[in-house]
């Protein structure tokens, strides 16, 4: 049987893990010298609290080897024959790789891979929707390998900062374009796919930006879901313009998990996608 271990930015529900008998290796955070666990949806608003009053700028950490280790031995003690898929969030924006990469190697004669998805966030978790239905279709271990990179070449998502104060702090921005972004009330158009951030637009207003986000979405959808961190103000905006542009009216909303918080900030809105493929 194929049985996966996913890291925490997945931003799986309990649910569909235990459903999927999924394994989820926590990243942390750290803030005024409190360690968080990410864990599930269920415990992250307290973290944000606390990113929202705090004066201090919160990290993050990836897991140990050993934390992929217990995870693959769990999945074990239940079936000594299953093969295993480590999935993580992109080597780009985070050396969780390494330790899967790590941990994988420990066992000889079993069959584990560990492997780079080159997304994150919400995209990670569509990724995750794809192969769960493949998997209950009865795909190969090998052509599952075979049909990871299609599906990663097939999904992205586009992100709007509320401001640029996070991207300027952790680093992912310089601080002279942030400051001038925030004077003028730029809004840069931000997009992640295969392991690279770009900037697709700077536009006046979120308003112009998230209708350009929906002009840059794949003609041919098979997911689209309404991201948001922590704070869904500007998501209704959002579910206006895609019932009024594509005539979409049911899409779900997903809060985004506290790691992309860290890096993004509080407020940020976006757009994830799977293109048919």
């Amino acid at each position: 049987m194929i049985r996966l271990v996913v890291d925490s930015t997945f931003g799986l529900s309990k649910e569909y893990v235990k459903k999927n008998k999924i394994e989820v290796v926590n990243l942390k955070m750290i803030l005024d010298n409190e360690i968080f666990d990410e864990g599930f949806e269920d415990t992250w608003d307290k973290f944000y609290e606390k990113m929202k009053t705090s004066k201090s700028f919160p990290t993050t950490s990836q897991p140990s080897p050993q934390d992929f280790m217990d995870a693959i031995d769990r999945i074990y003690k239940e079936d000594e024959n299953a093969e295993i898929l480590i999935l993580t969030i992109a080597n780009s924006l985070s050396g969780t790789i390494n330790s899967a990469t790590i941990a994988a190697n420990s066992y000889e004669g079993k069959r584990i891979v560990a492997h780079d998805t080159r997304n994150a966030t919400t995209c990670c978790r569509m990724l995750v929707e794809e192969i769960i239905e493949h998997i209950n279709n009865g795909i190969s271990f090998d052509n599952l390998l075979d049909l990871l990179p299609t599906i990663e070449n097939s999904l992205k998502i586009q992100f709007v900062p509320a401001s640029m104060d996070s991207l300027k702090r952790s680093g992912r921005i310089g601080t002279l374009s942030a400051t001038l972004v925030d004077i003028f009330r730029i809004k840069p158009l931000f997009q992640f796919a295969n392991g690279k951030v770009t900037i697709t637009k700077k536009v006046l207003g979120l308003s112009k930006a998230i209708t350009d986000a929906i002009l840059l979405l794949p003609k041919k959808l098979k997911k689209l879901y309404v991201c948001y961190i922590y704070d869904r103000t500007n998501v209704p905006m959002i579910l206006s313009k895609l019932k009024t542009m594509l005539n979409i009216s049911e899409i779900e909303e997903v809060k985004l998990e506290p790691v992309f918080g860290v890096h993004v900030g509080i407020g940020a809105v976006g757009l994830a996608s799977l293109a048919e493929y």
